[in-house]
């Protein structure tokens, strides 16, 4: 029987206790099989490792659905709801690392039989059992899995204030002198005789692109980088402080070296190594462009000393045009947004060897979001769904979600692309 999508209640279905249900289920899946683990039963390394599996399984979807829709529902409600979800799936996942029961099954586990493929998992189970400091005593056990419960709870407060922080400013029809005429229609004057431009990308970015008023554009740009301030500032110092704690806890110096042991960096100094590298690359072609685009800045002002971040966009257009001949409107009037869909997908289809069917009967959480069974021929492997288009309460930026893990012969993956 050929595998199906998660099924989704749709935008007029009840998303919130579709979370609820998803995450509870889950949950208990979760916890029977850790639960079955620790019985004393005999078994083989690989029925460990499977069951082990089928739990990390278990939690995976609920935590790709609800950590989708913290990000994208239209409802409060369900993203509410959904935060909520993710703080519970956060304290299993911390229970269950901090197992000393658990852990001793794993530890007892003969792996010299086992393929490369599970013994690798086999090794990063019990790495992440000791870096979640299992091997600790109980009152370290227990102010570890506090500072992780509340990380997951600081950092869902974080993103949130940055995303629900939309700020505005109020300007005099005149200062809008560069922008496009589609923009300047969608902006017009309110009560006051003032123009509103907000601080989400579709406001932000032509303006200081095409602005020729750089007041405005500085002020705009100062709006956009203090989203978050000051509430986050409280927020941030207590993250840095409980990272640090951690990975004090858990023997590290501190949070760089506990965060890029596991990492393709492999250690804190080489963080620092890195940056400083592409730094010293990056310096002289870096001023030899800033030196470009100062010299244009300066047939406008010719008292100018430097530029500022707000300056970037508008005197590289500049350039751009004036000396290479590439005028950004005259070019966007070739990338209209259903052709620019149409040939992404083409693209991406060439590239991967699959098609795309869409699906505008599958339920999605907002009526601008379009989904598409992924082919290879004429088998369906997967979902995709695009929510391209800002509104409300949603994630700010541009990202991938993955929505389900694809299990070959389990589950189909799906994932959303979010702008």
């Amino acid at each position: 029987m050929p595998m199906q999508p998660l099924e989704l209640p749709g935008p007029h279905g009840d998303w919130a206790q579709f979370v609820d249900d998803l995450v509870e289920c889950g949950l208990a899946d979760a916890r029977r099989i850790a639960t079955g683990l620790k019985d004393g039963a005999p078994r083989s390394a690989h029925e460990v490792l499977d069951r082990w599996n089928d739990s990390s399984i278990a939690v995976s979807t609920a935590g790709g659905v609800a950590g989708l829709l913290a990000q994208v529902h239209p409802e409060v409600e369900v993203r509410t709801r959904s935060e909520a979800a993710l703080q519970e799936l956060a304290k299993f996942g911390s229970e269950l690392s901090l197992d000393k029961e658990l852990y001793a099954v794993f530890a007892a586990v003969d792996g010299g039989g086992l393929d490369p493929e599970a013994a690798r998992l086999l090794a990063k189970v019990l790495r992440d059992f000791r870096r979640s400091g299992v091997d600790r005593d109980d009152a370290t056990r227990d102010r570890l899995k506090a500072i992780d419960e509340r990380l997951t709870v600081l950092g869902q407060d974080f993103s949130r204030i940055i995303r629900d922080d939309v700020r505005t400013i109020r300007i005099a029809p005149e200062r809008l002198d560069g922008l496009p005429k589609d923009y300047v229609d969608a902006h017009p004057p309110g009560d006051d005789g003032l123009v509103a431009i907000t601080t989400d990308y579709p406001d932000l970015i032509p303006f200081t692109t095409f602005a020729h008023d750089g007041a405005a554009r500085r002020e705009l740009h100062t709006a956009f980088l203090n989203r978050g301030w000051p509430d986050n500032d409280p927020v941030l110092h207590e993250i840095l402080d409980l990272r640090h704690e951690m990975a004090t806890l858990l023997g590290y110096p501190d949070w760089a070296a506990y965060d890029a042991e596991v990492k393709m960096i492999g250690t804190g100094e080489a963080i620092g190594e890195f940056i400083d590298r592409i730094t010293d690359l990056a310096d002289a072609p870096g001023r030899r462009d800033l030196a470009v685009l100062l010299a244009r800045a300066r047939q406008d002002d010719p008292g100018i000393e430097a530029l500022t971040a707000a300056d970037n966009a508008y005197y590289s257009e500049l350039v751009r045009r004036e000396d290479y001949e590439v005028d950004a409107q005259e070019v966007r009037r070739y990338f209209d947004f259903a052709k620019v869909s149409a040939g992404l997908l083409d693209v991406t289809g060439r590239l991967f060897g699959v098609s795309y069917r869409p699906r505008d009967d599958a339920p999605v959480w907002h009526e601008a979001v379009t989904a598409y069974d992924v082919l290879r021929g004429d088998e369906m492997i997967g979902r995709i769904y695009l929510d391209l288009h800002p509104r409300e309460g949603k994630f700010k930026h541009a990202a991938q979600f993955g929505l389900v893990s694809g299990v070959a012969g389990r589950d189909l993956p799906e994932g959303a692309l979010v702008c």
